[in-house]
């Protein structure tokens, strides 16, 4: 059973975020920034999809767990962001900080049983065709298999999160979408970074500038786990987490790191998207 704090009693309508959509279409995604012919000079692919207006703050993660709980589903508690590497207090500023110290098996079966308690179908599953509601006893990836034809929730590849960070098609009208950050040339508007020894800790969600798009914090605050793994020697696979955060500063929307899905910290949070038929 999960503890209820007083700011956070579990209205369930806190855990469902607010989207924007990006629009599908050809785009560039890469390490190339500056004023460039984006539109012209294309490498990928992506359809429509929604994606979550911020990272999914403590409040909305919360607002979940004993909901999924109660379905069979088996999460971490996540903390409410953090000051250097401690956590936050559940209450503070309202739970509103990004979710922080939860693993790629924790987003990804928060994002199943989002889905399934808004009657969605999951995205994830088992090799035998059922929802994942738990990570594997043994950390293994091979246990799970996705459902591309699935309109859940789910998190957004590398493509996605880029294309998304860098504005979409509406950075491409404006001339914006070469920015280094994600809404601007320079991070201090639109990125919560480490500057000093008092800023080593997360910041409510949304507490800067958003890009051309009105996605919050794609730079900074926390780094964010994506659906896009890369395998190394010995068989394990990582996956991706981009963005930067409170800890580490990022000199792109470029910068990625990546890690096994078992892997938590407490500046890596994530955000969700959803796969949209017929846009």
């Amino acid at each position: 059973m999960f503890c209820a704090f007083p700011l956070l009693v579990a209205q369930a309508e806190n855990a469902v975020p607010d989207e924007v959509v990006v629009k599908g279409g050809n785009f560039y995604v890469g390490s190339v920034f500056g004023a460039e012919d984006y539109a012209a000079h294309t490498n990928t692919s992506v359809a429509s999809f929604a994606i979550t207006k911020t990272e999914i703050t403590y409040q909305q993660y919360h607002a979940l767990l004993e909901w999924a709980d109660a379905h069979g589903y088996k999460l971490s508690g996540g903390c409410n962001g953090a000051t250097f590497e401690d956590c936050l207090p559940p209450e503070q500023d309202g739970g509103l900080h990004p979710v922080t110290n939860v693993s790629w098996w924790d987003a990804v079966i928060f994002a199943n049983a989002l889905s399934e308690r808004e009657r969605l179908p999951p995205y994830y599953l088992t090799v035998d065709g059922k929802t994942l509601k738990h990570a594997p006893d043994d950390g293994s990836e091979k246990v799970i298999r996705e459902n591309p034809q699935a309109s859940g929730y789910r998190l957004p590849t590398l493509a996605e999160w880029q294309v998304a960070a860098r504005g979409g098609k509406k950075a491409l009208t404006q001339g914006t979408y070469g920015q280094r950050y994600a809404g601007s040339e320079q991070p201090d508007s639109v990125a919560h970074f480490p500057s000093d020894s008092q800023s080593f800790g997360t910041v409510p969600v949304a507490s800067k500038r958003p890009n051309a798009l009105g996605l919050y914090d794609m730079s900074g605050n926390v780094s964010e786990w994506l659906n896009e793994s890369y395998a190394v020697e010995g068989g394990k696979t990582m996956y991706y987490f981009c963005g930067g955060s409170y800890l580490e500063r990022t000199h792109s929307l470029a910068s990625c790191d990546l890690h096994t899905p078992g892997f938590f910290m407490p500046d890596i949070g994530f955000r969700l998207v959803r796969t949209l038929d017929g846009q």
